[in-house]
């Protein structure tokens, strides 16, 4: 089986990080391919935002229960790193390109021994006013939509091994 093949199907979603920052090397060549995410036209106009500092990782993660309705929201795990993957808010593949990018950036992350998971909430609240203040204060562009993000850290315990696949394959 090739490499890329194994990464693909090692790799599992971890929600409960060690207080253990990322070496930087690591995290550049995690960044750098998310870079290199295939994107329409070619127009890789997404921005990645990192956050690692712990104060204001809490700051977004407060703005966004209050969002929710959810005080007690708590779902960046204690990850060191977020990584707010962001577009324009009028680009139509906004979404299908951060993905990709998100994709690319959990698959190296693996590959380096670096655990991940998605957050998605986000999206469903980048735009409200006390979100949108933080945002602005990371430099997560007025006119940018949140499509996802990548927590990074190392697992408090070993994700599991085996997973079911549910998903359908049609040939026709």
């Amino acid at each position: 089986m090739s490499q890329t093949l194994e990464t693909i199907k090692t790799r599992r979603s971890v929600r409960s990080y060690q207080d253990k920052p990322l070496p930087k090397n690591d995290l550049e060549q995690i960044l750098t391919a998310g870079l290199y995410a295939p994107s329409a036209n070619n127009t890789q106009n997404w921005q990645f935002t990192v956050v690692q500092d712990a104060d204001k990782l809490t700051k977004l993660q407060k703005a966004v229960g209050t969002a929710l309705g959810n005080p007690g929201y708590h779902r960046f795990y204690n990850a060191p790193v977020l990584v707010i993957v962001s577009a324009p808010v009028d680009y139509s593949h906004a979404m299908a390109d951060c993905s990709c990018a998100l994709e690319n950036i959990f698959l190296a992350a693996h590959e380096l021994g670096i655990d991940s998971v998605w957050i998605n909430q986000l999206t469903d609240t980048y735009d409200n006013p006390e979100v949108r203040a933080v945002l602005n204060g990371f430099s997560v562009p007025e006119n940018h939509q949140v499509c996802g993000c990548a927590a990074l850290g190392y697992a408090v315990t070993a994700p599991a091994k085996d997973r079911e696949n549910k998903g359908v394959i049609v040939y026709v």
